[in-house]
């Protein structure tokens, strides 16, 4: 079992089910906003947004005056945007894993890229390594403290907080597990939690797991099902992620690129699959399928934006970046070091 997602922006709505469903599967906590303000959010998996418009209506908007509300409306409702979920990539060269000073973060037996909890001291590099940054460093006790209790710049310790009217230094001597709140809230919190996902505490790296959970569950299932016929190969579609199960747009696509004849192995063979980031070859499991636009001048929903690379690259003038790249690895110099644009 080799498992990929395949992502299809054309379906995704931006609804950002997905992301909640990650949360709820996988245990994720929940950051405060003075949290989130200061880049400590805690979601395993983001919805990024492209926008594209005329670049004509996007100078005027950069000079807009008050009095040209109308022309300003429709440019707003010119722009073209494209959603495109965004979480760990499992590269099969992952670039996170040789720079962890304690190989907290390694290759399963399948190709998966996971983590190692009880190994990670939180350096941090494998966020800084990271191209795509879908990393997170678990920076408080967030399963343990209050959202009231996150908010700094100066937070609470059990050494100057109390609970209940008893302090926390004394709650902890006599229960560790014992955190910043009331004791009825903890089976509340307790039922809250997937009893298959270890709950993470502070100073650890978290990412996206392509739910391994699930995919450990299919398979032990099926190896019971298979008994002494050894027949435990699990059917393509069995597995299904939170992200995929909660997408009401079917937008995300996991199976098992092993499988040649699996929805997943179709998908990425399509001319317009691709990589995030492909010239650093690092070979992600996650792939997307470019946008599709209707080319036909004559149709009601022809729009011109967004171009192509091929287009963008015509009319812009930019540099080849691929050709760019190829000749750098080939020893030649870059057309810009030469002068040439």
């Amino acid at each position: 079992m080799r498992g990929a997602f395949v992502f299809d922006p054309n379906r995704c709505t931006g609804c950002q089910a997905c992301v909640v469903a990650c949360h709820a599967e996988n245990n994720v906590p929940i950051a405060s906003e003075d949290q989130v303000v200061k880049g400590r959010a805690m979601h395993w998996m983001r919805i990024d947004r492209y926008y594209a418009s005329d670049p004509a209506k996007r100078q005027f908007s950069e000079t807009f005056r008050k009095d040209e509300e109308q022309q300003f409306d429709e440019w707003i409702d010119d722009v073209q945007a494209v959603n495109q979920p965004m979480l760990c990539q499992h590269c099969e060269t992952a670039p996170c894993e040789s720079v962890c000073p304690v190989n907290a973060t390694v290759h399963d037996p399948e190709g998966l890229n996971v983590m190692v909890y009880n190994r990670c001291v939180g350096t941090r590099y494998c966020s800084n390594n990271c191209p795509y940054k879908v990393r997170r460093f678990n920076y408080l006790d967030y399963n343990k403290r209050p959202l009231s209790e996150l908010k700094g710049p100066f937070y609470a310790s059990p050494l100057t907080h109390r609970t209940g009217g008893q302090w926390d230094l004394l709650r902890w001597w006599k229960n560790p597990d014992s955190g910043m709140r009331q004791e009825d809230e903890w089976d509340l919190i307790r039922m809250i939690k997937n009893p298959d996902v270890t709950v993470r505490m502070r100073g650890v790296m978290e990412k996206c797991t392509f739910c391994l959970q699930r995919i450990e569950g299919a398979k032990i299932a099926r190896k019971v099902k298979a008994g002494a016929s050894g027949d435990v190969v699990v059917p393509d579609g069995t597995i299904r992620t939170a992200c995929e199960q909660a997408c009401p747009a079917g937008a995300i696509v996991f199976g098992n690129v092993a499988d040649p004849h699996s929805r997943v192995s179709q998908l990425r063979q399509q001319e317009r699959d691709y990589s995030v980031l492909e010239f650093l070859a690092t070979k992600p499991r996650t792939t997307y399928l470019a946008r599709v636009r209707n080319p036909n001048p004559a149709m009601p929903d022809y729009t011109e934006w967004p171009l192509t690379f091929a287009e963008f690259e015509k009319q812009s003038g930019h540099v080849d970046f691929e050709a760019h790249h190829a000749k750098a690895a080939h020893g030649h110099e870059p057309a810009s070091e030469k002068g040439e644009h």
